[in-house]
């Protein structure tokens, strides 16, 4: 098990699921592996059920879009109200890296720079539709 930090005020981080049983530094653990949906009874949980085969089959549905960026503003939510983050799924690349990703673009982030700090930090997004959703994704602009 292992994770990365996506900010620096460690609220956000990005990695592979914890066992159960394991105690991580977090308030809150996102599952997006399908295949991996354990009772994590000491953290809030938020369930994303994502597959990501390979190779890539097409690009997600409407459905697994709208559930990728509810969880993402989900996210992004817990995040802005000073709760700590983990966002997994089996190894910590393609489906977290999604939706840590478009998290970091609902924080403030441009795209192409949350698609790069996964990349560089996690070796993510190598799914090309999940890299193609938040290398694309601009930050909202507020009030104007």
């Amino acid at each position: 098990m292992g994770y990365s930090y996506l900010l620096r005020d460690r609220r956000l981080a990005q990695g592979s699921a914890p066992p159960s049983g394991v105690s991580v530094p977090f308030d809150g653990i996102v599952l997006a592996a399908l295949e991996y949906q354990p009772e994590l009874p000491a953290y809030a949980v938020l369930r994303v059920p994502l597959d990501d085969p390979f190779p890539p089959k097409p690009p997600p549905d409407a459905r697994t879009v709208a559930l990728i960026r509810a969880g993402a503003q989900q996210v992004a939510s817990e995040v802005r109200a000073g709760r700590r983050v983990l966002v997994t799924c089996a190894q910590g690349r393609n489906r977290s890296g999604v939706l840590a990703g478009l998290a970091l673009v609902e924080l403030g982030m441009p795209g192409q720079q949350a698609a790069a700090l996964i990349r560089r930090l996690r070796g993510g997004l190598t799914n090309p539709y999940f890299w193609t959703m938040v290398n694309r994704s601009r930050p909202l602009r507020l009030g104007g």
